[in-house]
């Protein structure tokens, strides 16, 4: 084999074990259904990924999918102080936290907005 593949098949399985998410080695410890209704739900995943550190994933689960809507990592400091102030309002899920300086808003597929707010 000439180098060219051998330099591409290396560099092709290294993006492939980069994407491989058995390898992020993070205990997954809870979910929290934190809006409901008919069409869609709004969750979020707590996982432990060191001593004293975690990951929460924010996801829109509707009929057709789960769709991740952002991520953060935190601690137990973090954790322990009620890290989030959760409100509704017509099609709008408010999300208030100490972890973004700007206001951030995502819409899932079906239209609800998801506003996070700093405190």
């Amino acid at each position: 084999m000439s180098m060219k593949k051998h330099l591409y098949l290396l560099s092709l399985s290294v993006v492939l074990l980069q994407n491989c998410s058995f390898l992020e080695q993070s205990d997954f410890m809870e979910t929290k259904i934190i809006s409901s209704d008919l069409n869609e739900k709004i969750i979020y995943r707590y996982y432990q990924t060191g001593i004293h550190h975690y990951k929460v994933d924010f996801y829109s689960v509707d009929e057709s999918g789960t769709t991740k809507l952002f991520e953060h990592c935190c601690n137990d400091a973090f954790l322990a102080s009620e890290p989030y102030q959760i409100s509704e309002s017509d099609d709008a899920l408010i999300i208030k936290t100490k972890l973004f300086s700007k206001a951030r808003t995502f819409i899932t597929r079906n239209g609800k907005s998801i506003i996070l707010t700093n405190r």
